[in-house]
């Protein structure tokens, strides 16, 4: 928890140090921006390891975990669309220009730490599972490749390589493909964005019924089936599209989006409390590190592949905000990296899922750390 709390301070500073610098040099304005930004994730880091790793302690069954990461789900979706309309406002209200940016990110940096700041704070009696002899040992390299023993962890990593690769591939060619195939820009990218957030959380109760019943690595497949539905429906848009059709795709792609967050999440939890329950070793925070380094990893090496496919098919970047007319290669390039590499990716990442094997029969045989 105390991670937590540092973690509000640290993202909060310096998301405003990024959209409220000092007057300086071009060259000092560099450096200045790429410690900001180091900082800034170095702050998220400091926060999200622990908040991703204290369910697994916090909660005591499969579904009650899944219960609780479901309401984190949909404050995230909710967030999400309050930034996207709240930003663009505040950046307004400001005059558009400096001062613009500088009151937004003064008014999201104080949003950060109050958000932050109440998870610190609302925790403060939660369940917590007293620490055991050696916990507090250094990490080495050979324990970290000891966590992938784990078979159910070693999968779930697996799928997260694949699951933010297609991530990647959807944030970098989105708003290309709005812009120059569908000729909807930004208006087209708002909707997708709301149509998907709203479903993602109104399906909630839903997917948490469906892990419950099912199972969660099911409901998970099926998840995966209507992202990849909703990512190849993209083949067959062009600039006839409407606001309905955009809306339509949002919803089907935000039904698979709800159920694979939530039970990856939900999942990574159960994996924590197993790992404990197998080993007697509280590694909790080891493996929700091992996570969002392989997320970040991935989503940048998916960004990277991205670049050279655009670079590759001759798309022609903008220059002075005007669009240029692309190539047909540029075309194709901006269908596949927003519909058929991420389905593409999503089948990978669903046989991970597939071949993962923890379910409450086989978590309750596992009880030698805590039962003796």
């Amino acid at each position: 928890r105390p991670f937590l709390l540092a973690g509000a301070f640290v993202t909060a500073a310096s998301f405003l140090m990024v959209f409220a610098p000092p007057a300086m040099s071009q060259t000092a304005l560099f450096a200045y921006m790429l410690a900001a930004l180091v900082l800034h994730s170095t702050g998220y880091s400091l926060f999200n390891v622990p908040y991703m790793a204290m369910p697994s302690e916090m909660c005591d069954s499969f579904q009650e975990r899944t219960r609780l990461i479901s309401y984190r789900t949909v404050f995230v979706s909710i967030g999400q669309l309050l930034a996207l309309a709240g930003t663009a406002g505040l950046i307004s209200a400001g005059g558009g220009g400096d001062l613009g940016y500088q009151i937004m990110g003064l008014v999201m940096a104080v949003i950060i730490f109050g958000a932050m700041f109440s998870s610190f704070r609302g925790t403060a009696g939660a369940r917590a599972v007293p620490p055991n002899d050696g916990d507090g040992e250094p990490v080495t390299w050979s324990q970290t490749l000891q966590l992938f023993r784990n078979r159910p962890f070693a999968m779930l990593v697996g799928a997260k390589i694949f699951q933010f690769l297609a991530f990647a591939s959807v944030a970098t060619t989105g708003l290309l493909f709005m812009l120059n195939v569908l000729g909807v820009g930004y208006t087209g990218q708002s909707h997708l964005s709301v149509s998907l957030n709203i479903t993602l959380a109104l399906v909630m109760p839903l997917c948490v019924k469906l892990g419950a019943t099912i199972g969660k690595r099911k409901t998970y497949l099926i998840g995966v089936f209507f992202f990849c539905l909703g990512s190849l429906s993209w083949l067959f848009a062009d600039e006839t599209i409407t606001i309905a059709g955009i809306w339509a795709r949002g919803i089907v792609s935000g039904i698979g989006s709800g159920a694979l967050i939530l039970m990856s999440i939900s999942m990574l939890g159960d994996t924590m409390a197993y790992d404990r329950r197998l080993t007697g070793i509280h590694r909790e925070g080891l493996m929700s590190s091992v996570i969002a380094v392989v997320e970040k990893t991935a989503f940048a090496v998916g960004l990277a592949i991205v670049g050279v496919l655009l670079k590759w098919v001759g798309y022609v970047p903008t220059v002075g905000g005007e669009l240029v007319e692309q190539p047909q290669s540029a075309i194709w390039g901006l269908y596949a990296g927003f519909a058929v590499i991420p389905a593409l990716m999503f089948l990978m990442n669903g046989f991970f899922l597939y071949l993962y094997d923890l379910d409450e029969k086989k978590f309750q045989a596992a009880g030698r750390a805590e039962t003796g």
